[in-house]
């Protein structure tokens, strides 16, 4: 309800945990990260969220829903200890590396392709991968 509300425009500003960044698509035009620390319970201590953490919450911001608006550019402002301030401005100009997790997969995804009737024989699944 609260996201269909924020999609939608009747709600301007959403407050949310971390986990909104993961597995939700709710673009924004603005994506605040007010404080870049995580408790760890398995160390008892707290520790930096990861860059694609971060990189992922501030993806949330200027998605292609605002392109051609008068404000058609996303911002992302990192609230932070000026102790990691560097490593977040490190971010700005660093590549990341994008590790494919597919091969992995492999084999689930070939069997949703044989439920979805996509493949549906030994060639056509020979053909698809």
């Amino acid at each position: 309800l609260v996201e269909d509300l924020f999609s939608d425009g009747h709600i301007q500003v959403l407050v949310s945990t971390a986990t909104l960044a993961w597995g939700v698509n709710l673009p924004a035009h603005t994506v605040i990260i007010k404080g870049t620390q995580v408790y760890n319970p398995e160390t008892g201590s707290w520790s930096e969220l990861s860059m694609m953490d971060v990189m992922q919450m501030l993806g949330r911001a200027g998605r292609p829903q605002f392109m051609g608006r008068a404000d058609d550019k996303g911002e992302g402002i990192i609230i932070t200890t000026h102790s990691e301030l560097q490593f977040y401005l490190s971010l700005l100009n660093q590549q990341l590396p994008i590790e494919s997790q597919y091969i992995g997969k492999l084999g689930d995804n070939l069997n949703a392709e044989i439920v979805l009737g996509t493949v549906q024989n030994a060639h056509e699944a020979v053909n698809w991968l």
